[in-house]
This record gives C-alpha cells, sequence and structure tokens, in this order.
C-alpha cells in the first residue's frame, strides 16, 4: 500500500475510556463519511483500541497512538500502545458466553490482512483494508 495517492495521519490519546470514541470522531473525519472502508475500519480500530487499554500500560495512564494511512479504496491503521502486555497480541479462542475475548478474531475476519510488530517500549498492532 505504498501507492503514491496515499495520505497519512496520526492521533495521539490518553489512556482513557472516552478515547476510543474521539478516535472514531477523528477517522471519520479523516477519511469522510463517504470512505467505503470507513465502517469496517472504524470497528477494527475501536477493537484494537480498546485492547491496548484493558491490556497494556497504555490504558494506566499512559498513551495510545493511531497511525492511518489511506487513499479512495484502502485503509491501513496502526494502534501503538505504550508496551508491558502479559503477552503479544493474538487471536484468541473465546467461550461462547465470554463477554470479552474476540477483538482480534474480529479483526482477523474483516481486515485483508493485519499482524504486530515491536515498537518501542509496546507493540503496533495494525490492518489492512
Amino acid at each position: 500500500m505504498t501507492a503514491p495517492t496515499m495520505r497519512f495521519d496520526a492521533l495521539l490519546l490518553p489512556g482513557m475510556d472516552r478515547a476510543v470514541g474521539h478516535a472514531r470522531r477523528w477517522l471519520r473525519d479523516v477519511l469522510g463519511r463517504e470512505h467505503p472502508c470507513l465502517d469496517d475500519a472504524a470497528l477494527c480500530k475501536s477493537e484494537l483500541l480498546t485492547n491496548a487499554l484493558r491490556y497494556t500500560e497504555s490504558g494506566r495512564d499512559g498513551q495510545i497512538r493511531v497511525e492511518v494511512a489511506y487513499s479512495k479504496r484502502a485503509v491501513r491503521i496502526a494502534v501503538i500502545d505504550d508496551g508491558r502486555a502479559a503477552t503479544v497480541p493474538h487471536v484468541a479462542e473465546a467461550a461462547e458466553l465470554d463477554v470479552t475475548g474476540r477483538g482480534l478474531r474480529i479483526v482477523a475476519s474483516i481486515a485483508s490482512a493485519w499482524g504486530t510488530e515491536p515498537r518501542a517500549k509496546g507493540h503496533a498492532v495494525w490492518f489492512e483494508l
């Protein structure tokens, strides 16, 4: 996704629950309401932000960085946390009645590609649509 028509934007958020809604509105402003990937991008980004808040130092008075590369038809988003997660992000099996544990499974089922990479003291979890 390195076509010359790609644009890039980033947002730094405080590690608090309301950051998820703020990032959703920001993404809508960046991509535009008519972007064909907007709904899927907002859902996947929200799942990754929630994971960063719940499982890393980002949710304990830390920060989260959201990076977006996009064109008229494609989107790549990375969510970078402050680290100290108990594990490297991975798709887990959630029991039928579990209320958590499906975030990365949702991302994996919607995205054309996704993955993780180390960044400074934390992780970047990214996806492409």
